[in-house]
Parts: C-alpha cells; structure tokens; sequence
C-alpha cells in the first residue's frame, strides 16, 4: 500500500501515540519509539514538547517545555488537576510501589487488591471523624485513579471489591518523592 505523501515520519505513530498518553514497553509503539528517540525527540521539541523515556520501568511520555519563567507552555498537554483525595490515593501508591522496589525482587508488576487499598487509607484516617465522607465515596476516588493512568485494573470481578490492580510506573514521574515530604509535612501539622 502507498499513501500520496511519502513525506510522513516513519514514527509518526508513535508520536500520535505519545501524544494521547503515556505508553508502556507493552504497548504496540514502545520498539518504535527506543529506536527513533532521536527524531521523535527533535519533532516534539519543535511543538513545545519533550519527549521522557525512562527504559528501566518502561514508559514513555511527553511533557510540556517551560517558554518563560511564569511557566507558560504551548498548552499542547493537557493538564489535569488532580482532586486532594485523588492526590491521597496517588502518594500511597507511589508509597507502596518505592517499598515493591526495595523488597521484592521476584516480580516485576506490583499489585495491590481494592480492599488493600482501602484498608491501608483506613488505616491513615482510623480515628479522625472530619474524613468520613472521603471514606464513603473511596471507590469513586480509585476509580479516578484509574482514569488518570497510575492504576490498571489487573484481575477485574464484577464489583470494585474483586479488582486488583497494578500500580503503573508512570506514577514515579507525576508523584516524586518531594511531594510525599510535603504531604507528609502537612499531614504531620495537621495532625
């Protein structure tokens, strides 16, 4: 098959890939991508993007070049404000993954079930009565989680309570570890 523009990037699916989300070492571009970083690279910088690529937990993503000093960007990334319960979640599971990597040498996928999700934020709020609510709706705020990409559902059942779920690795790159130092900052004043 020949298209009529013989001036399309051989990746050029790769980087409209890229530009719908994250990709991981299973999905379909991940080959094309390690071998065409330099080019995929020198296109995106051209649109005001950069390309990561961390080859070790295996994913790839875009992220927005800084134009000046008040942050502005080509607003070609679409940012995504993330709730303060859905923040919570997140720096639990980047909590839990950074204690898989230290411990656990023996699998390279670190799950976590629903109920042990829920069990281990239970346990951060035992006692403290102005986060009930939070605990009510928890379900709906993993469900959240999952649609920002840091969870994949890895065993599914018919209800939330049977799922187990992946903690994807992306989270390394959106929850550092500065930002659990100022959680936990915070939770510890507020405490």
């Amino acid at each position: 098959m020949t298209t009529g523009n013989m001036n399309i990037l051989p990746y050029a699916g790769a980087i409209g890939r890229l530009l719908q989300g994250v990709v991981y070492n299973e999905d379909a571009p991940w080959r094309s991508i390690l071998q065409n970083q330099v080019g995929i690279h020198e296109y995106l910088e051209k649109i005001g993007v950069e390309l990561v690529v961390d080859t070790q937990d295996g994913y790839a993503y875009i992220k927005q070049i800084l134009l000046d000093d008040d942050e502005n960007t080509v607003g070609l990334v679409r940012r995504t404000a993330m709730t303060y319960e859905a923040s919570l979640i997140c720096i639990f599971l980047r909590e839990r993954l950074d204690d898989f990597d230290i411990h656990d040498h023996l699998n390279n996928r670190c799950t976590v079930s629903h109920k042990q999700l829920k069990e281990d934020i239970e346990l951060f709020f035992k006692e403290k009565p102005n986060v009930k609510k939070f605990l009510r709706e928890i379900d709906k705020h993993i469900r959240k989680v999952v649609e920002y990409g840091f969870l994949n559902i890895f065993k599914g059942g018919d209800k939330d309570e049977e799922n187990v779920y992946e903690i994807r690795r992306i989270i390394k790159a959106r929850v550092s570890s500065d930002h659990i130092e100022i959680f936990r900052r915070k939770m510890e004043e507020y405490a």
